[in-house]
C-alpha cells in the first residue's frame, strides 16, 4: 500500500486548482458556443430580410377590379322585306322625274328640279330676279357622273344667254328625291298616311323618317335631324335629255 508523502494541505490545494481549471475549461467552451450562435444568427439575418424583401416585391400590388361596361349598341343594319319591295318601285318604275323642292335651302319658296340618269337641272329661285348682267343666271346644271356643275342664263328674258361659269360641285349639289331612297341600311315600316291625295307608307330609315309613294317608291316627305323636306307636283318619266343638257 501506498500512502501520499505530500502533506494533506499540498493535496488540498491542487485538487482546487484542477477543479478551477476544469471549471474555466467548461465556462470557456460555453463562451464559445454562444460566441458561434450569434455569429450564426448575424450571418442568418439579412438573408431572412433579404428573403422577405424579395417575397414583398414578388407580389404583385392588387389591382382594382375591373368595371363592367355596357356593350355598345349596335347600328341597325336591316331592310324589311315588305319596304325592300316597295324601294326597289323607285329603280323599275322610275326613268326620269321632275318635282318641286323645299327644303332647309329654299327658304319660304322652292326650286324646280328635273332629273333623268345622271343629268341634274334645278332652278333656284334667285333673290336677284332681274337676268340683264352678264353674269346674271337662272338655272344650275349637274353632271353627277363627272361631278360637275355648271350656272347658265337660259329663261327668254335673259339679256346675256349661256354658261357663266363652272360652279363648286359639292357646293351646289342638294340630294335628290331619289338620292334619299338610295343608300340606306336600315327601314322599317312604321305607319301609313295619305300625302298629296297620295298613299304613302311611314318609314323609319338610316337618313331620318321617310313618307314613300307606294307605287312609285319614291319620297313624297322626308324629316331628318329636325329638318323637314318636301316634293311636291311630281311628274314621273316626263323629263327629256334636253330637259337636263345646257
Amino acid at each position: 500500500m501506498r500512502f501520499s508523502t505530500e502533506p494533506n494541505g499540498v493535496a488540498m490545494q491542487k485538487k482546487y486548482l484542477n477543479n478551477k481549471a476544469h471549471l474555466l475549461q467548461a465556462m470557456n467552451n460555453k463562451c464559445l458556443v454562444l460566441a458561434c450562435l450569434v455569429l450564426l444568427m448575424a450571418s442568418c439575418a439579412p438573408q431572412q430580410q433579404a428573403q422577405q424583401q424579395f417575397q414583398q416585391q414578388a407580389v404583385p400590388a392588387a389591382k382594382p377590379a375591373a368595371v363592367s361596361q355596357p356593350a355598345p349598341s349596335q347600328p341597325k343594319q336591316e331592310i324589311t322585306a315588305e319596304v325592300k319591295e316597295l324601294l326597289d318601285k323607285s329603280k323599275t318604275k322610275v326613268r326620269s322625274v321632275s318635282y318641286r323642292y323645299y327644303g332647309p335651302e329654299t327658304g319660304a319658296d322652292f326650286y324646280e328640279f328635273y332629273l333623268k340618269d345622271s343629268k341634274i337641272k334645278y332652278l333656284p329661285n334667285l333673290e336677284l330676279k332681274t337676268l340683264d348682267m352678264p353674269d346674271s343666271y337662272d338655272t344650275i346644271f349637274i353632271d353627277k357622273s363627272l361631278k360637275a356643275a355648271e350656272s347658265h342664263c337660259v329663261a327668254a328674258y335673259c339679256t346675256y344667254k349661256g354658261k357663266k361659269q363652272d360652279l363648286n360641285y359639292d357646293n351646289v349639289y342638294i340630294s335628290t328625291i331619289i338620292d334619299w331612297v338610295s343608300g340606306l341600311t336600315y327601314a322599317k315600316k312604321i305607319g301609313e298616311e295619305v300625302i298629296d291625295d297620295r298613299s304613302t307608307w311611314k318609314i323609319d330609315s338610316s337618313k331620318g323618317t321617310l313618307w314613300i309613294d307606294t307605287f312609285y317608291g319614291i319620297p313624297l316627305k322626308a324629316d331628318s335631324d329636325g329638318k323637314s323636306y318636301r316634293f311636291q307636283q311630281i311628274s314621273v318619266n316626263s323629263v327629256q335629255d334636253s330637259d337636263v343638257a345646257p
